[in-house]
């Protein structure tokens, strides 16, 4: 059938009309890592609520799979676990080496750098703690200090050494190493002064990695597991612990807990009760380990873990 030439163009309006309301044609989430930055990333009035407390230097915040909360008391060589339905702590672990940086396997199981041991260990499901991680070409680590998994099963993580006994390192320089599933380890950046939090971008094609030795964070470009590219400066502020929400942007905790975006524009600054050493965004709510606390607020963004 021949349609007139305005009824065609009337049927065309109409149509791109429709299409453009329907609600599945503008309305659907963004990717993950599209994400555009939101407006504000506090919830109004939020204010930080203590969870717990008594501890020496909290660290390491890391979530379960069946969503419980486990974090370090450094000093005190012990792993806590918070659990947010009954909001009860207790202790997971004890003698843990000093452990800091923790982190969830898909599988269950936990990754521990145990700085005071100079090791990485997983500890199963069944509970037996092995060692993931403890030398590279025949000598110990330095103090491992945090680590991220990537997609593919291996693991990333930082080998720094804090305080004045040096004497008794067996490395060269204070790196980045990989873990592959295999259990293989590489060092793959050996171009910082002491490299200390480290993250994943949502779509892992990015490891950030913070220095707090000369106050900056830095970017690689992840070319395959355990793969870097040449770092790029990302933001200039010192930073020990770090987490990433669904949209990329990156809250870093060094004297405030400081949010920048996937450009490094800085997005947000607020200031816990303590000085901050690290932090987890698990859905909407930022867990804070601070100094001799526990704490989390609600924000308007959400967490990848």
């Amino acid at each position: 059938m021949n349609l007139p030439p305005i009824l065609i163009v009337i049927l065309f309006f109409a149509f791109t009309g429709i299409a453009a309301e329907h609600p599945n044609a503008t309305k659907q989430h963004p990717e993950v890592g599209k994400q555009p930055a939101p407006p504000a990333i506090m919830e109004d009035n939020a204010t930080f609520e203590k969870l717990a407390d008594g501890f020496k230097f909290t660290e390491g915040p890391a979530v379960s799979l069946d969503g419980k909360i486990y974090f370090n008391d450094i000093p005190n060589a012990r792993t806590h676990v918070f659990d947010p339905k009954t909001l009860e702590t207790r202790v997971f672990r004890e003698e843990t080496g000093r452990a800091n940086g923790l982190f969830f396997t898909p599988e269950g199981g936990l990754l521990a750098c145990e700085g005071g041991n100079r090791r990485v260990t997983l500890t199963g499901a069944d509970g037996i703690i092995r060692v993931a991680a403890d030398t590279y070409k025949g000598g110990k680590l330095n103090s491992p200090n945090d680590v991220v998994i990537d997609k593919h099963g291996g693991f990333y993580f930082t080998d720094p050494r804090y305080g004045k006994d040096g004497g008794d390192l067996e490395q060269d320089v204070m790196a980045v190493y990989y873990v592959n599933k295999k259990g293989d380890i590489s060092q793959i950046a050996s171009d910082l002064t002491k490299p200390n939090g480290i993250i994943l971008s949502p779509r892992q094609d990015t490891l950030y990695v913070a220095d707090p030795g000369v106050e900056t964070i830095w970017a690689y470009r992840v070319k395959g597991p355990g793969k870097l590219g040449p770092k790029r400066k990302f933001a200039d502020v010192g930073s020990d612990g770090m987490t990433i929400d669904s949209g990329g942007n990156i809250y870093v905790t060094w004297t405030d807990i400081i949010v920048f975006a996937p450009s490094g524009k800085e997005l947000a600054r607020f200031t816990p009760p303590e000085k901050p050493a690290n932090c987890l965004l698990v859905g909407n709510e930022l867990y804070v380990t601070a100094r001799t606390g526990f704490y989390r607020i609600k924000l308007q963004t959400f967490g990848i873990q």
